[in-house]
């Protein structure tokens, strides 16, 4: 009998060593997976905030890059001249009205008006109007070569090249953190997508007279001739991006 139970003594400590030897090796692998997926998901943290710094940079390029208004007021303000519309246009009467909508449709800084102006000639700015958040205006025009400016704390410019009979679009859009605010064009290949057709619903035509409650000659003056300068130290590609092309048009 002795015999027999030291017998079965070692096979139960045989035993229970393992599964004890079993139940280490299954806490080793787990905590190798969970480690695993920690430096993964640490991997993804990472790359989604270098993205975000990435898109940062830019988004911050952008709104420090202001745009530009003619050259200082003591000195003659270029002349766009208006161009002719090119030949495989010419569906379209030559001198025939053309629009540019500019939408705001963001709601950011939804209490903050931005006035836009035309300052295609030397001169005073030309007011076009102002839009809020939700808001939209159509400016009439004759073909030609355009420059506009939008202005908050800032001031942004973009440019068109409009062909008679069309009608192109412009995004007015809110810089985060402050007063300021980007114009940028709509493509032509954006025009009738599900995008579009949610900025188009979504704007409102903004009442009129609204543009005289926001109005000051001299600081639209002022701020053309300082960020223009600004507008003029942009790269070749970097103005291009902030063009209406005459293709644009609908």
């Amino acid at each position: 009998m002795t015999n027999v139970r030291s017998w079965q003594f070692w096979v139960i400590v045989a035993l229970a060593l393992a599964t004890m030897a079993c139940a280490g090796r299954r806490e080793r692998r787990e905590q190798a997976r969970e480690e695993r997926l920690e430096r993964a998901e640490q991997k993804r943290a990472e790359r989604a905030e270098a993205a975000e710094r990435r898109r940062a940079a830019r988004e911050g390029q952008r709104a420090t890059e202001a745009p530009a208004a003619p050259p200082p007021a003591a000195a003659p303000a270029a002349v766009l001249t208006p161009i002719a519309a090119p030949a495989r246009a010419s569906a379209a009467a030559p001198d025939a009205t053309s629009r540019v909508i500019f939408m705001r449709v963001s709601k950011q800084s939804g209490g903050i008006d931005a006035s836009l102006f035309d300052v295609s000639e030397a001169g005073e700015p030309k007011l076009i109007g102002v839009v809020n958040s939700g808001s939209k205006l159509s400016y009439s025009l004759k073909p030609g070569l355009y420059t506009f400016m939008v202005v908050g704390e800032t001031a942004e410019f973009m440019q068109a090249t409009v062909l008679g009979g069309k009608t192109y679009y412009a995004l007015v859009i809110p810089r985060s953190g402050a007063k300021r605010f980007a114009i940028e064009p709509v493509r032509q290949n954006e025009i009738g997508g599900k995008e579009f057709q949610s900025w188009d619903r979504s704007t409102k035509p903004m009442p009129a007279g609204a543009e005289r409650q926001a109005y000051n000659p001299s600081d639209a003056a002022e701020k053309r001739v300082r960020y223009w300068q600004e507008w003029s130290k942009k790269s070749e590609s970097q103005r291009a991006e902030l063009t209406i092309n005459a293709e644009d048009g609908r």
